[in-house]
């Protein structure tokens, strides 16, 4: 019972980031523009959220006794850093109108170097930073006594439990509920699939786009910090590809958000076989000496199984990746 609790609590835990980061690709996608940058703007606001939270709150005495809002607070700021890097990116795709992929790969590049040198500049070393342990949530931080509770309860509810993991189910309802039920949701969709039909009817579908790509850099700012909380409770220039498996998310989702949650959490299951593989004796060893590598690859392979098999079903916003031109409508 507990390894099935093990496997729960991780796969939830490895999909909270592929989840927002997934949802920040669909924002962006949505209204018109391929946001390729998703690695590098989880990286950014992974590392402010991480200096935020450790240098300039993590021995103050509020945060101490407040440390879910001080998590909740650099929550704020990593979504703050994400949406103001991702406007580089709205900003070369819409107002220079240059390719978007390129220009999503520039800021990929960018986005590591710079984390370095940012770290380096404040603490005088590239070494990863350390976030404070109170950012996890405890039964101690909720008063309650679980001493009592069966080991694999007490797995599944709190291995891994950070305050990123309730906000990003929120962020997931949220994006639902704004994308198909506001005024405003059908008109980024309409930038996304016919600009020059939106623009005909007074939709601004420039101010639109910029908003669509801000959003998507608000959430995957948070995506790279919750990777961060649980990627060991550290920050470092890396995000391990997650970015770019966010796309995969997407893709597989459809653009949908109910259907990117079921992505999310598929590819993390075998993220979350990967981690356990080398404490599970039945699992194959195939004659190899260090198999969980192998295990390890599974996510990425998995990935690129499934778009093969499912890149046919898939519907992108048909006017994504095209810069829109109010004069030529």
């Amino acid at each position: 019972m507990d390894i099935i609790a093990i496997i729960i609590s991780n796969t939830i835990v490895f999909a909270i980031p592929l989840l927002l980061g997934a949802l920040a690709g669909m924002f962006s996608e949505r209204s018109g523009v391929i946001n390729i940058a998703l690695e590098g703007i989880m990286i950014i606001g992974s590392l402010f959220a991480a200096v935020f939270l450790s240098t300039l709150v993590g021995d103050t005495e509020w945060a101490i006794n407040h440390p879910q809002m001080a998590v909740f607070v650099s929550i704020l700021v990593s979504g703050v850093a994400g949406g103001l890097f991702s406007l580089l990116l709205a900003y070369a795709s819409i107002k220079l109108k240059a390719n978007q992929v390129i220009s999503g790969t520039a800021l990929n590049i960018f986005a590591p170097a710079f984390a370095i040198l940012f770290a380096y500049s404040i603490y005088g070393t590239t070494s990863d930073i350390s976030i404070p342990r109170f950012a996890r949530i405890t039964p101690a931080l909720l008063g309650w006594n679980v001493s009592e509770w069966p080991s694999w309860i007490y797995t599944l509810v709190f291995k891994g439990l950070f305050l990123t993991t309730p906000v990003a189910i929120i962020l997931l309802v949220v994006s639902f509920v704004v994308l198909y039920k506001t005024k405003f949701g059908l008109r980024l969709r309409a930038c996304g699939e016919h600009p020059s039909a939106a623009d005909s009817v007074g939709v601004k579908v420039i101010r639109m786009r910029y908003i669509g790509v801000a959003i998507s850099g608000v959430l995957a700012g948070i995506g790279g910090f919750a990777f961060s909380l649980v990627n060991g409770l550290t920050h470092n220039p890396d995000v391990l590809g997650y970015g770019f498996l966010a796309l995969a998310v997407m893709i597989f989702g459809n653009w949908k958000p109910f259907r990117i949650l079921f992505a999310a959490l598929f590819f993390s299951f075998f993220k979350t076989i990967a981690v356990v593989s080398s404490t599970l004796d039945f699992f194959p060893t195939f004659g190899l000496s260090y198999v969980e590598n192998l295990y390890f690859i599974l996510p990425y392979v998995i990935t690129l199984l499934v778009l093969v098999f499912t890149s046919k079903q898939s519907r992108a916003p048909k006017a994504e990746g095209i810069p829109y031109d109010p004069g030529k409508r």
